[in-house]
């Protein structure tokens, strides 16, 4: 998986809507960082939030989220379908699906620089995911070096079962560039500095399977997605394949299927609106 390029962390105050039985809008420093949301009664350093002991935050890789822009610059932040608020998160909705409701005088910076951090979030739980895939199957990864004595080129053993280009392409005898950066899953110009990079160049561009056979690491991995099985010799690669059932942040979805449930512009799902007419009917009594 190419590499998630982290958002600019972002500081400033918000309002956050309590969610007892009489609600009230309370003043909150809040710092957003590497994908996680804190926010504190007291000011919150941007570089290290973590340092304040006495703040709340959520881990956006922890729990698929979605975000509603509702009227009077009020933003709805809730678990994607089938999900709850991870439980290692510090906040009072921990464990719950319960929506939190925030308000800022920057409702627009604070609604792009959320949405940025969810969205860095869930590429990071993806990439968590992908490794912890890998690493059930038995990938190893290697360095062109590591094949060095392995590799026997006049068989032909270099390229990639998979899809049949170069395993390790020399980048200036390489003229489609384009071709191995698709079929590898890394950018042009990731490819051309491993290319450059000394003893150690492209490692991690490709994998090693238990029954000993060598390919791009996205190429594998769409494959074994597809089929199941090594593109070689056929040996069954989801056997030892992680279980992505039901986890304590899940409701009754897979971490795949929720996954792709995550939409920030889509319409409301009943458990909102049910959520919205719940607390407007409580604030007219």
């Amino acid at each position: 998986m190419a590499k998630v390029t982290e958002p600019t962390s972002t500081a400033g105050i918000l309002m956050k809507q309590s969610h007892g039985t009489f609600r009230h809008w309370s003043k909150r420093h809040f710092v957003l960082r590497h994908g996680c949301l804190h926010w504190s009664h007291e000011e919150l350093p941007v570089d290290r939030p973590g340092s304040v002991e006495n703040r709340s935050f959520i881990d956006f890789s922890r729990t698929p989220c979605e975000l509603f822009v509702l009227e009077g610059s009020r933003l709805l932040l809730q678990p994607a379908h089938g999900f709850r608020w991870n439980s290692n998160d510090r906040h009072s909705r921990a464990g719950t699906a319960q929506p939190l409701m925030l308000m800022s005088e920057q409702s627009r910076e604070l609604k792009e620089s959320l949405r940025e951090h969810i969205a860095f979030g869930r590429d990071l739980r993806a990439s968590r995911m992908q490794r912890d895939r890998e690493r059930m199957m038995g990938l190893v990864s290697v360095g062109p070096d590591d094949l060095a004595e392995e590799l026997d080129e006049e068989a032909g053993n270099s390229t990639c079962a998979a899809c049949l280009l170069e395993l390790f392409p020399d980048v200036e005898e390489n003229k489609d560039l384009s071709a191995v950066a698709a079929a590898s899953g890394r950018s042009e110009e990731g490819i051309s500095q491993s290319s450059s990079n000394g003893s150690r160049k492209g490692f991690g561009l490709v994998v090693k399977t238990p029954c000993q056979h060598y390919f791009h690491r996205t190429c594998l991995n769409d494959w074994v997605m597809k089929a199941g099985t090594c593109p070689v010799c056929k040996t069954n690669m989801t056997s030892q394949k992680p279980s992505h059932g039901k986890s304590s942040e899940s409701v009754g979805s897979t971490g795949s299927t929720a996954a792709s449930t995550v939409a920030t512009n889509r319409s409301f799902s009943h458990r909102s609106l049910g959520w919205i007419m719940h607390r407007n009917s409580a604030s007219a009594g």
